[in-house]
């Protein structure tokens, strides 16, 4: 594979330069997947201090930030991690611009309420919003718009890593507490939705949990970093029907298959096994078994489906 060599490490000086905990920790790209990029495409191309730890520069810091946000709107790695800074912001524009028109406004309400100093603006901001649509369009709606935005705002540099974690923990907070006002929901299937080892990001099950249970299909969240054997354990014990797993743009794609074919393996093939989240996006490779979600959309249609399959079999 011809690759061209993408921006290298600058004379920047040793003490400036980040170590690779902390570059997984800014850009949100994990360090399984800064080795892996280094070995399979040359970037990125880090420094060594003395005792053989890799550093990374600013200026690969903010391409890292870049490739970040792109992998997580559907691109593959191999396709864009050799253009310029230049020509990735320019791609990220594209994208974001188009976002922009189908949301006027938005933005702008999103970028003040996160930037002004007194921190339950942004919340009350939100609860407005969730109060004014209801759960079911301010997931669909209004979420769906907001959360890349404001991700790209913190790829841009408009706002600070930590204003993107206060967005996020208002939003489960909001959404927490709305899905406990919901009463109580007994419809098969019986889903838990939970995330692997290594996933911390609980934003995606928790939107999923939400639409499942404003259907009134009875959706149970265990929470995040669950191993294999403890999801296999709670799925015999509660008797549910489908496991549902959430992997995130930082977690690389290769382990995301390699721990849903190891689930896969485990599980009975009664249990269903629902996978989603941009880690699987762009990816080719297909695990039996499992059904691949992009959007909450298919996951209500892949309900009606199961609960359709389910009557003929009861029938048959």
């Amino acid at each position: 594979m011809n690759v061209k060599i993408p921006d290298v490490a600058t004379e920047t000086p040793l003490e400036h330069m980040l170590p690779i905990q902390a570059v997984e920790r800014e850009t949100g790209v994990s360090k399984e997947l800064l080795r892996m990029w280094e070995r399979r495409y040359q970037f990125p191309a880090p420094a060594r201090d003395r005792q053989g730890d890799r550093l990374y520069d600013q200026q690969q810091i903010n391409k890292l930030r870049l490739l970040r946000r792109l992998i997580d709107a559907g691109f593959r790695p191999g396709k864009i991690i050799s253009m310029s800074v230049d020509e990735l912001e320019n791609l990220l524009r594209s994208r974001y611009s188009n976002r922009i028109e189908s949301a006027p406004g938005l933005e702008k309400e999103l970028i003040e309420s996160l930037k002004a100093k007194d921190p339950h603006s942004l919340r009350e901001y939100l609860s407005h919003q969730l109060v004014k649509m209801g759960l079911q369009s301010f997931i669909l709606e209004f979420l769906q718009y907001a959360n890349p935005m404001v991700g790209d705002a913190w790829m841009r540099g408009v706002i600070e890593v930590h204003e993107e974690h206060l967005y996020t923990e208002q939003v489960q907070v909001l959404v927490r507490g709305a899905i406990a006002n919901l009463r109580s929901a007994t419809s098969r299937p019986r889903i838990m939705l939970t995330t692997a080892p290594d996933e911390g990001h609980t934003l995606g099950i928790l939107m999923t949990e939400a639409m499942l249970r404003l259907d009134e299909i009875d959706a149970i969240c265990f929470g995040p970093m669950m191993p294999v054997r403890d999801i296999v354990q709670a799925a015999h014990k509660h008797h549910v029907d489908v496991v549902g797993i959430s992997f995130s743009a930082s977690f690389p794609t290769s382990h995301a298959i390699e721990f849903l074919e190891d689930l896969r393996f485990r599980l009975p093939p009664s249990v269903g096994i629902w996978a989603g989240g941009s880690a699987l996006r762009s990816t080719r490779r297909n695990v039996d078994g499992v059904d691949f979600f992009h959007d909450l959309d298919s996951i209500r249609k892949a309900v009606l489906r199961w609960k359709s399959e389910s009557e003929k079999a009861t029938a048959s």
